[in-house]
This record gives structure tokens, sequence and C-alpha cells, in this order.
């Protein structure tokens, strides 16, 4: 009986302990969210920028002392932030507009990613990227995360690039040079363009860059910014992405 007892204890006790921690979250989240719609709304620059600087103070704090929000959904708070995670949940960005910039948009940044059990986060302030898809990819039976980010230099000069990433000895590695081009091996790939010569297409953010059976596919751009109909090729094997051409 008192094996039968236990049992149940444990559970009502983690079940308990869990519900705790989801309502703790939910009302967390509400909270930034207000605080977020408050400072993104507000016309005041004073207002904005000390609103902004303790919006980003507190979320980076919260994450932080929390590494359970690794896995937590955020379902109302990513309408207004990119949450970004990756399919093994192992490696998520979060990435807010402070509010500071003007046509070059300001971004804050927390990354959270596990490793042996442990989650850690790195932080980066006033980037000018957004990150808007993770990708992942098996070369020499290590797992790479394929990071696409977006840049927003002004209302016509963008672009969009892909990095790699890949958790190694407890640590978040960025300059594996993955990719091969006919020349060298680098680490990432940008495309720079004319945010008008795409402005039709339908989805945002934008998808110029795809990885697709095993291929990943960089938009070619042209010396004014225009983006062609055509891809730089590359193809996935056992040790890198090689350039094969252009489609």
């Amino acid at each position: 009986m008192s094996r039968v007892f236990n049992f149940f204890w444990t559970l009502f006790f983690v079940s308990n302990v869990s519900y705790a921690q989801k309502v703790k979250f939910e009302n967390k989240e509400a909270e930034f969210l207000k605080n977020y719609t408050k400072f993104s709304e507000t016309e005041d620059f004073d207002s904005k920028q000390t609103q902004s600087g303790k919006f980003s103070s507190e979320f980076k704090k919260f994450i932080s002392e929390n590494p359970e929000t690794l896995t937590y959904d955020f379902k109302e708070l990513k309408d207004k932030l990119y949450i970004i995670t990756s399919e093994d949940k192992k490696l998520r960005f979060y990435v807010w507009d402070t509010g500071m910039g003007g046509t070059m948009i300001s971004f804050d940044q927390i990354i959270q990613y596990s490793s042996n059990g442990k989650v850690k986060t790195i932080y980066t302030s006033d980037t000018h990227y957004f990150v808007s898809e993770i990708m992942m990819a098996s070369i020499n039976n290590q797992t790479y995360y394929l990071v696409i980010f977006n840049g927003i230099f002004s209302n016509k000069d963008q672009a969009q690039a892909i990095q790699a990433f890949t958790i190694r000895n407890g640590k978040l590695i960025d300059t594996d040079k993955i990719f091969k081009t006919k020349t060298k091996s680098i680490n990432r790939i940008d495309a720079d363009f004319d945010f008008f010569s795409v402005v039709d297409r339908p989805e945002r953010p934008l998808k110029l860059i795809k990885f697709e059976q095993n291929k990943l596919y960089i938009p070619v751009v042209d010396e004014k910014g225009i983006v062609s109909k055509k891809f730089l090729v590359y193809q996935l094997n056992n040790d890198c992405f090689q350039y094969i051409g252009v489609k």
C-alpha cells in the first residue's frame, strides 16, 4: 500500500508543480506582452527608450532564470516577438524590435540552447537582424542548425543570410565553415537585395533562401539588388554544403 501511496503522491506533486509553473509562465507572458505593447505604441521617444530598456532587461532576466522556457510555447508573445525554435527544441532565438531604430530597425536578441541537460543563454543588443527560421542538417554525424537571418537597413536595402550553428562541448559554435564555394569555405552566406524587387511576394517574413531535398538554394541578386528567379545551389554531402552551380 505504501508503494502505491508514494506513487500517487509523487504523481500528484509533480502535476501540481507543473501546473504552478504553467500558471507562472502564463502570468509573466501576459505581463511582458502588456509592457512590450506599451512601449512599442508610444510616440514619446524618452518614454519609449526607458520602457524598451526595462522590457529588455526584465525579459532577459526571466529567460535566464527559468531555463524551462526553452520549450514553453509563448502563444501570445510570439505574435509580437520573433520566437524561433529548432525542431529538436535544443536551440531557440528570441528577437524583438527595441523601437530605437528608424528605417534601420534595431533588435535585441536572446539565444537559448541546451547542452548535456543544461540550458544556457547568450544576449545580443542593437543588432539589425531578426531570425525567421531554423533548419537542421547532419554533417559528419554532427547536428548543424541553419539559421535564417533577415537584415533591415532601410525601407529599400535589406538582406537575408544563412549561418551555421552547432552545439559542441557545451558551447554554441557559429564559426564552422560548412559552406564551400568555388574558391573558399565559409560559415555564413549573405544575399543583399532591394526589398521593392520582392515586395509583391505574399509571405512574411520573406523566404528567399530555401533548403529542400538536401540542397540549399541562395537567390541570385544582380548589381542593382534585384532578386532574380535563379539560385546558387549547394548540395549537402557528408562533409559540407558544396556549391554545384546555378539553377
